[in-house]
């Protein structure tokens, strides 16, 4: 574009586009897909403001035009091209995001993504940046095999997935150049001989079922419960207990006695209860 042409627009003209710079870039914050320009020319036009803007503020510091009205001039070329710089990053990533969808995710550049772009109302340049956007994702798509990856066509080559049947390998004596298996030898059953059972036991058991455990024998003489005793005074004649044992009596020994044994010296005084 030839930069004199600026000229030729008006200071309506001018202002016009400014205003369109802000109220774009509001439309266009939380759209997915680009808003429509109030002109086909946009970022021209954009251009010849911005150009009209740095003219003005060169005329004014030639013809030393107050510090304040030139500080005014500044800051507003500076909004302007924040808003501009803003703008470019919110359409771009809409155009970016509608090429993705439509040529990745659709394969069908922007038909059938409910989102389509009216193009008479989008700048050139926007359509030759979403065309690129568009080739990229379908190189991409080419590259990655995208068409295979999403089931879109089968592969030729059949692979048998999971586990291979267990007849696959009957017949085969080696597996990938592995040694065969060896073959488990039948196993033996062990007869196992009771060490405390004789001939004549074992015939027993077959014939009358499994014996029975013996019952624990029962004690004939159960003795009486004995109490114990510590001897309190000497004596020089020994006593004889009901087993016919010999105690002989002597002060501080302790003895367990029968309870008629324990009484008899307990009540003569040669003994006392002692504790258990």
């Amino acid at each position: 574009m030839d930069t004199d042409e600026h000229d030729t627009l008006s200071a309506s003209e001018l202002d016009r586009i400014e205003k369109a710079i802000f109220e774009v870039a509001r439309q266009q914050r939380g759209k997915r897909v680009p808003v429509s320009l109030p002109f086909p020319d946009f970022w021209d036009r954009a251009v010849h403001l911005v150009i009209h803007l740095e003219q003005e503020a060169d005329r004014m510091r030639r013809e030393g035009v107050g510090s304040a009205r030139l500080s005014t001039g500044i800051r507003r070329m500076a909004n302007i091209r924040t808003q501009i710089r803003n703008l470019a990053n919110l359409r771009l990533n809409a155009l970016t995001s509608h090429a993705v969808i439509g040529s990745l995710l659709e394969g069908g550049g922007s038909r059938g993504n409910g989102n389509s772009i009216e193009w008479s109302r989008m700048d050139p340049k926007e359509r030759a940046f979403h065309s690129e956007v568009s080739r990229g994702v379908d190189r991409f798509r080419n590259q990655a095999s995208w068409d295979v990856l999403m089931g879109i066509e089968e592969s030729g080559v059949e692979e048998a997935i999971g586990v291979p049947e267990l007849n696959q390998f009957e017949n085969e004596k080696e597996l990938d150049g592995l040694a065969p298996l060896p073959v488990p030898a039948p196993e033996k059953e062990v007869e196992w001989n009771d060490p405390e059972m004789d001939e004549e036991d074992r015939i027993r058991t077959i014939d009358d079922g499994y014996p029975e455990a013996p019952l624990s024998p029962i004690p004939q003489d159960v003795k009486p419960d004995l109490v114990r005793i510590r001897i309190i005074e000497d004596s020089d004649d020994p006593i004889i207990d009901e087993e016919g044992n010999e105690i002989r009596i002597i002060e501080g020994d302790f003895h367990l006695c029968s309870a008629t044994m324990s009484e008899t010296l307990i009540s003569i005084g040669l003994a006392e209860l002692a504790d258990v």
